[in-house]
């Protein structure tokens, strides 16, 4: 958690990048509401037996029963003036429009991610190469020179695909529970709590895997820096490999440290790959949970 403050603070330098992306985030959460709350008083509307009928434009309040109201007079006026087709040809109009400026500011929001992320992983490697130079060279005598390389190429792009990832679901994520939480608790309070109830559990599993993949994910860094190094040593040395008839060593050396990163990337990339359909198995089971509950 400390070195993911550490690579928070580089976003001082993008200030400008962080308010967009921020902004752009807050219309796809709200585009991505509307269009999926947008079909329920439709249907309600065009097929149920009894709709509800607004004749009279509602008096604004924030609550669900007015934005109710509010849709369902608008959709009353155009089906009493053009019939149930004008009506659906509204709603299929506001449907695509609301897709459409949900994926353009999703769109929006990647633009300047990218700014940010590329951004950031340009300044790691400045402070690193900075850092590099100005150590003495007692260091470099301890110090294996494939860690530091790999700490300047892969490490940094570990960083960039896992912690300054991690910074899309910080300025997305919450604007998203935030919006959806309301919308919940304005549709339904005690499915809002009984689905509050259930999510712990899911996040808890969920939890224990990220903490699996930390681990597993930091033993293929030092694996791969240990390849690098064992590859710069041979480069260096050479000349005394041959001169001494070495190479079958090395490359038993070789495929040895080869096979143990192939090992640990393979685990990581399980792990990696549970994690997605973990996610949504379990947010299943929440919602069939609040359906159950619900009925």
């Amino acid at each position: 958690m400390k070195g993911f403050f550490r690579i928070i603070r580089y976003l001082q330098g993008y200030k400008t990048e962080v308010l967009l992306n921020l902004l752009t985030n807050l219309f796809f959460v709200l585009f991505n509401l509307l269009s999926l709350l947008l079909f329920i008083p439709f249907l309600d509307l065009l097929f149920s037996d009894n709709p509800t009928v607004v004749t009279a434009l509602p008096k604004f309040s924030l609550s669900k029963e007015y934005f109710q109201d509010f849709f369902a007079y608008h959709m009353s006026q155009r089906i009493v003036e053009g019939g149930p087709l004008s009506a659906l040809a509204f709603i299929c109009g506001l449907t695509v429009l609301m897709f459409f400026l949900k994926n353009l500011s999703r769109y929006l929001a990647y633009l300047s991610l990218a700014r940010i992320r590329q951004g950031i992983s340009r300044d790691i490697r400045r402070d690193i190469y900075h850092k590099v130079v100005s150590l003495p060279l007692s260091f470099f005598s301890d110090e294996r020179k494939g860690d530091i390389m790999a700490r300047n190429t892969s490490d940094v792009t570990e960083v960039d695909m896992s912690v300054i990832g991690s910074l899309e679901m910080m300025m997305r994520d919450p604007l998203n529970i935030i919006l959806s939480f309301i919308a919940m608790t304005m549709i339904s309070p005690q499915l809002t709590l009984f689905s509050l109830i259930l999510m712990p559990i899911s996040g808890f599993i969920i939890g224990r895997i990220s903490k699996s993949l930390k681990r597993t994910s930091k033993k293929g860094q030092d694996k791969q820096g240990e390849l690098f190094s064992f590859l710069e040593e041979t480069l260096g040395g050479l000349r005394i490999i041959k001169a001494f008839n070495a190479e079958e060593a090395m490359h038993a050396g070789f495929a040895k440290l080869n096979e143990s990163f192939r090992r640990i990337s393979i685990r990581l990339l399980n792990k990696r790959d549970l994690a997605s359909p973990l996610s949504e198995f379990l947010g299943a089971v929440v919602m069939v949970g609040v359906v159950w509950y619900g009925g």
